[in-house]
């Protein structure tokens, strides 16, 4: 074959790949699960008598690797971010650490806003790994009255108000639930009623009159689109005046970190866990 058309050949070979290729070098790269695994247990993150090293690579493949693949295609985040980076902004794809856990309270029973021996109060947060969204992992929500849980389910939805139980048997089951509560039930307060005015009913009734879009783009001060754990976080940011609750608000709020961005002072702590 002569020299000008192998060169030619040789070209076009090398401009089809090209034009194949974007953002398939960073799919094509292997995770090194192990190393991955290792880093999370030295951080304290990933309990290894919780999670084997093999149970949590199967779940990457089967389960997280979608949420991140979901995320890039719906532009969520920069593309430059790599799979290990998107994956310890998830936690490691685990629940919250915590620094303790506390019993609630037995409380006076109540009609409404029990479930299984949990009587919701306001201000509650809850974290599920029941479902997941777009370049997300895991779903929050926060209590915004002593009986009903606000929260925003996902793409093509709006916020909404459901009573704790029916909440409750929606993510139950599918996964774990686990409830955070802070110690300042003032604080817990002024939050549920932010996020209430504010993402569900101005008027604080049991009529929706809000309808924010489901979006992870916007900063911080906007409501409109907005996220689950962005809804939790604001509430706590914006609704408790200029007390410091809140020690970092980032431009995007992993669901499984949501206490780890409270200050020492009121950093919510489990009271209850459903699995």
């Amino acid at each position: 074959m002569k020299r000008w058309l192998v060169g030619i050949i040789t070209t076009l070979f090398l401009i089809s790949g090209i034009l194949i290729s974007p953002g398939s070098a960073q799919a094509q790269e292997k995770t090194d699960y192990e190393a991955l695994y290792n880093q999370g247990v030295s951080e304290g993150i990933i309990k290894q008598a919780d999670v084997s090293l093999e149970t949590w690579t199967e779940e990457n493949k089967n389960q997280y690797e979608q949420v991140y693949q979901d995320g890039l295609k719906d532009g969520i985040y920069d593309k430059s971010m790599s799979y290990e980076e998107w994956i310890k902004f998830n936690n490691y794809g685990q629940p919250p650490v915590v620094d303790g856990e506390w019993e609630e309270v037995p409380q006076k029973p109540m009609v409404k806003g029990v479930y299984k021996g949990y009587t919701v109060k306001k201000g509650d947060i809850l974290i599920t790994n029941g479902t997941s969204s777009s370049g997300l992992l895991g779903h929050a929500a926060i209590a915004n009255g002593n009986e009903y849980i606000l929260d925003i389910p996902g793409k093509g939805e709006t916020t909404r108000q459901w009573t704790t139980a029916k909440w409750m048997k929606e993510y139950d089951g599918k996964g774990w639930v686990k409830v955070y509560r802070l110690k300042n039930s003032s604080v817990a307060n002024d939050a549920a009623n932010w996020a209430d005015k504010n993402y569900y009913s101005t008027k604080g009734t049991s009529k929706q009159n809000i309808f924010p879009k489901y979006g992870m783009t916007g900063s911080r001060y906007s409501k409109n689109p907005t996220y689950c754990s962005k809804i939790v976080l604001q509430a706590y940011y914006f609704g408790t005046g200029n007390k410091s609750v809140i020690q970092v608000f980032p431009s995007l709020v992993s669901v499984y970190d949501l206490p780890n961005y409270f200050t020492k002072t009121y950093k919510p702590q489990q009271v209850k866990y459903f699995k």
